[in-house]
C-alpha cells in the first residue's frame, strides 16, 4: 500500500472515530425517559413542597388572627372602646380604678359632671394622684383642679371630682392612668 493512501485511510478513520464520539455524546445529552422510581421521587418532592407551603400559609393565617386578637384586646379601654363604669380596671398591675358614682348636675351656674371613684395602689411604689381628664364625644378635654394625693402601696383612696362642661356636651369618658409621669392610659365611659 502506498504511503498517501495509508495516510488517507488513517485520517478517514480518525475522522469517523471523532464523528462517532460526537454522535454518542449528542445522544447521551438527549433527554431520556424517566424510570418509575425517578417519577415517584419527583412526585414525592413536589408533594412535600406543597405540604411545606400549606404549613407556612396556615402559620401565616394563625399569626394574622393572633395579631388581630391582640389588636382587639389592646383596643379595649381606648377612647374608641372604653371600659364601662361597672368594671374594675387595673393598669400595668400598678393601679386599680373603680367608678362608684356619676352625677350629671345642671345648676343655674351651668352643667357639672361629678365622678366618685376609688384608686388602689397595687404596685410596690408610692403613686401620686393628680388631676384627671374628662373627654366628650367631640374629643374636648376637661380638667378639674384637684389636690395631689399620695397613695402608698397596698392602700386605697376614695375621691370625688367635678367638671364644669357645656350644656350640649355628651358621651363622656374619663382618662385613668397608672399614675406615672409617662403613663399608660385607659378610658372609662361614664354613660352620659
Amino acid at each position: 500500500m502506498n504511503k498517501p493512501v495509508k495516510w488517507i485511510l488513517i485520517g478517514s478513520g480518525i475522522f469517523v472515530l471523532v464523528l462517532v464520539i460526537a454522535i454518542v455524546g449528542y445522544l447521551i445529552s438527549l433527554p431520556r425517559a424517566l424510570t418509575e422510581t425517578e417519577v415517584r421521587e419527583i412526585v414525592r418532592e413536589e408533594i412535600e413542597a406543597l405540604e411545606v407551603a400549606k404549613e407556612e400559609e396556615a402559620q401565616e393565617e394563625i399569626e394574622v388572627v393572633e395579631e388581630a386578637k391582640t389588636k382587639k384586646e389592646a383596643e379595649i379601654g381606648s377612647k374608641e372602646n372604653p371600659y364601662s363604669i361597672n368594671e374594675s380596671i387595673t393598669i400595668n398591675n400598678e393601679v386599680n380604678w373603680k367608678i362608684l358614682l356619676v352625677d350629671d348636675l345642671e345648676v343655674s351656674a351651668g352643667r357639672w359632671i361629678r365622678v366618685r371613684f376609688t384608686v388602689k395602689n397595687v404596685g410596690k411604689e408610692m403613686k401620686t394622684l393628680t388631676a384627671l381628664k374628662l373627654f366628650d364625644d367631640e374629643d374636648r378635654e376637661f380638667v378639674t383642679l384637684s389636690e395631689m394625693d399620695n397613695i402608698n402601696p397596698g392602700l386605697e383612696g376614695t375621691y370625688t371630682v367635678s367638671y364644669e362642661v357645656p350644656t350640649d356636651s355628651k358621651g363622656f369618658i374619663l382618662e385613668v392612668t397608672n399614675l406615672e409621669f409617662i403613663s399608660d392610659k385607659a378610658y372609662i365611659s361614664l354613660g352620659l
